[in-house]
């Protein structure tokens, strides 16, 4: 049974797992590693211990870790981790490249250990019941998709300078493709397969930064149908929704009202809400990594489902680069 873990970062997202662990899982010991370069965090007196190295935090005896430090260290600390047969929540994005990702594979195989990446919005009871729909083909044939996420950086995180943080520096992983990768996860877990992808990057230089703040692309499923995707951290106004155009009607899903709407011809239009905190997703996340290893069940999302992604990305960024199409 796991009862010691390891957070690796504690930047906003590691500071919400601390707090979510120290709350929610009171039975399991909570062991910080920090780089020692940021500033003291207040939230630290939630943990059971303090230390700068995961060499330290191994020989504590931890049995789990969730890495939540920037993207460009995620494979590096990974690969330490597995090898000593420690399980890991790897916060999303896996990596900033490919490079590496085969290396990890062979080592949680070799190690028989849990990799959980973290994609939490699909533990989000209305992504789930979007996809119930999409599986029972109540709106018939899909012909289009859309997908939007658009946000402000400078409010992602209150009383820091944005242009500093990872989101907005490219060696850390920082620009739109893998900030908000969230939905080219989900699109492959509603949608499946993609054959091929467009994409155009672009930065309007509004945000002052040297990374991409908007991506438009464009996917052909497996299916045939396009898959339009819009990503920006630009925008004054917030929006993340996902629009499918069905023979029989029309689905949509709002992640930020927390609905999902079905729309068909010549009946009522029916719409769900769902009402839940943030840190719920978190909890059903810590609890299915939990399980995951405490019962030896398969991951949410794995390791090969977040290589999936990072392919989507790269093939995003070559088109981007040859102004061209690119087949997966």
């Amino acid at each position: 049974m796991i009862n010691k873990i390891a957070i690796i970062g504690l930047g906003s997202i590691g500071s919400r797992y601390l707090r979510v662990l120290n709350s929610t899982f009171t039975d399991i010991k909570i062991i910080i590693v920090r780089s020692g370069k940021g500033s003291r965090n207040v939230d630290e007196k939630l943990a059971n211990d303090v230390v700068y190295s995961i060499e330290e935090s191994i020989k504590l005896g931890v049995q789990a870790a969730i890495i939540a430090s920037p993207a460009s260290e995620h494979l590096e600390q990974a690969i330490k981790l597995t090898k000593a047969g420690v399980h890991v929540l790897i916060e999303k994005p896996l990596s900033v490249s490919l490079n590496g990702t085969q290396e990890l594979i062979k080592i949680v195989n070799k190690n028989k250990v849990i990799a959980l990446v973290g994609y939490v919005l699909r533990y989000d009871p209305g992504a789930k019941a979007f996809k119930n729909y999409i599986d029972s083909n109540l709106i018939g044939n899909i012909l289009s998709v859309k997908i939007n996420c658009s946000s402000f950086l400078p409010d992602w995180r209150p009383g820091k300078d944005y242009k500093k943080s990872v989101s907005a520096l490219k060696d850390l992983g920082g620009g739109v493709l893998l900030e908000l990768s969230h939905e080219l996860d989900y699109m492959s877990w509603f949608f499946g397969e993609m054959e091929s992808a467009y994409g155009l990057l672009y930065n309007s230089k509004s945000l002052d930064i040297d990374v991409e703040e908007s991506a438009d692309l464009i996917f052909k499923s497996h299916l045939g149908y396009p898959i339009s995707v819009h990503l920006d951290f630009n925008s004054r106004f917030s929006s993340r929704k996902c629009v499918v155009n069905g023979s029989k009607g029309i689905l949509s899903w709002d992640a930020i009202e927390k609905t999902v709407l079905c729309k068909l011809m010549g009946q009522e239009d029916k719409i769900e809400k769902f009402n839940f905190e943030r840190d719920h997703l978190f909890i059903k996340q810590i609890n299915h990594f939990i399980n995951c290893i405490n019962k030896k069940t398969l991951p949410l999302v794995s390791i090969y489902d977040a290589i999936n992604t990072l392919e989507l990305i790269e093939a995003s960024r070559k088109s981007n680069d040859i102004k061209n199409r690119v087949y997966l």
